[in-house]
């Protein structure tokens, strides 16, 4: 029993980063942002609406891109109230990334990023209550539930 719990956690600590993919069009394939766990879920929490996740319970202050794309916008920008410091990346297609509650940004506007490259530190700015990462997917603007594109988190 014993040696079987032990393959079981080293299969979880060497599985591999979740992946997500857009259905029709051009294809979006996205990588998970951050190593953590959902706190916050998209959609209703409660009594508010949230058009994002929160990941927290991290094992990394790492926060990654999600897709190639281009920054369009870094720091405290208007627009953002409460989100704290961002990093905003159009990926094309109408879709941008939202990396938010970022104690530290790691890129600049207009910088071209890669997915799984590092944009910034996971932080607890902006209206937060611990350090995670609040990430948001839009499509023209709208948000979009990162689960409906096919992360198995």
């Amino acid at each position: 029993m014993r040696r079987l719990l032990l393959v079981c956690a080293g299969a979880l600590v060497l599985a591999s980063p979740a992946w997500g993919h857009t259905d029709g069009g051009r294809q979006l394939e996205l990588r998970w942002p951050a190593d953590g766990t959902i706190t916050s879920p998209f959609g209703r929490d409660g009594y508010r609406w949230h058009p994002g996740v929160d990941i927290g319970i991290l094992r990394s202050l790492r926060v990654s891109a999600a897709a190639p794309g281009r920054v369009i916008e870094v720091g405290e920008p208007t627009g953002f109230s409460g989100y704290g410091r961002i990093v905003q990346v159009d990926m094309g297609d109408g879709w941008t990334a939202l990396y938010a509650h970022l104690s530290r940004p790691l890129v600049r506007v207009g910088a071209v990023v890669v997915a799984g490259q590092q944009l910034g530190v996971a932080g607890c700015t902006g209206w937060c209550t611990g350090t995670h990462l609040h990430f948001e997917l839009r499509r023209d603007g709208v948000p979009t539930s990162p689960m409906t594109l096919g992360f198995d988190r």
